[in-house]
């Protein structure tokens, strides 16, 4: 077997599942590694998770990644995703940007937005693989550092479309 092939394997044994309380210990240590995403605090996490879709990737019951995104009339927003550095450049992003997606579509969302930070280039690439394209820029949304966010948009299609 290939190294293509354990990759793949690995990415199967992957789990994306709606966020439960008990979660926000692992989402909070993911974020303290995580510079590039949003530092939300325990009581955030919880309230933008009971107001929207918050759903974290898991393999072998260790929470890998997280997603929080919330849906207003027919608009779907990614607020704060970040994955473990142990499990950066494994495809676990793409898991749950795709669930997150199909979801927000699911439940009638038309579009999807989301800021993202200037200098985030990996990040960038991901959502532009989704179909995200720039749909402007806020300037010094993000603090420490200090930066701007590019705001991306796609079009979700229903499959009556």
């Amino acid at each position: 077997m290939g190294p293509g092939n354990e990759l793949a394997d690995e990415r199967s044994a992957i789990s994306v599942r709606a966020m439960i309380p008990s979660d926000v210990t692992s989402l909070l240590s993911i974020l303290q590694e995580s510079p590039e995403a949003s530092l939300w605090t325990e009581s955030g996490i919880l309230e933008f998770a009971a107001l929207g879709m918050a759903l974290v990737a898991e393999q072998n019951g260790a929470v890998a990644g997280f997603l929080i995104g919330r849906a207003a009339a027919d608009e779907f927003e990614i607020l704060n995703m970040a994955v473990a550095r142990a499990w950066r450049r494994r495809g676990i992003a793409g898991l749950l940007v795709t669930e997150a997606l199909r979801r927000a579509r699911t439940s009638g969302a038309r579009r999807a937005h989301l800021e993202v930070r200037a200098s985030n280039r990996a990040a960038i690439g991901l959502y532009e693989r989704h179909g995200f394209a720039p749909s402007g820029r806020r300037g010094e949304y993000y603090q420490h550092p200090p930066e701007d966010a590019l705001l991306f948009t796609v079009e979700l299609r229903s499959a009556q479309d």
